[in-house]
C-alpha cells in the first residue's frame, strides 16, 4: 500500500499561506523588483535607486488598475 512519506505531510501543513490580494501584490512587486535590480545593475548604489523606483512603480500601476476596475466589480 503506497502511502505519502510524513516529512511531504508536515511540509505541507507548514505551507499554509493566506495573502489578501494587496499582501500577495507588495510581495510580487518586491521579489520581482529585488531581481530586476540585481539583473539590470552593476553598482551597490544603483541596484538599490532602481529597486525602490521599480517597487515604487509597481505598486502604484496595480493599485491605478485596481482602482480604475473597481467601477466595474458592481
Amino acid at each position: 500500500m503506497l502511502t505519502k512519506p510524513r516529512v511531504a505531510v508536515r511540509l505541507n501543513a507548514a505551507m499554509n499561506l493566506h495573502l489578501s490580494h494587496l499582501q500577495s501584490m507588495l510581495l510580487f512587486a518586491l521579489v520581482i523588483s529585488v531581481a530586476f535590480g540585481f539583473l539590470s545593475r552593476r553598482r551597490p548604489l544603483d541596484r538599490v535607486k532602481y529597486i525602490v523606483w521599480s517597487l515604487l512603480l509597481f505598486l502604484l500601476i496595480g493599485i491605478s488598475i485596481g482602482w480604475a476596475m473597481y467601477p466595474f466589480s458592481r
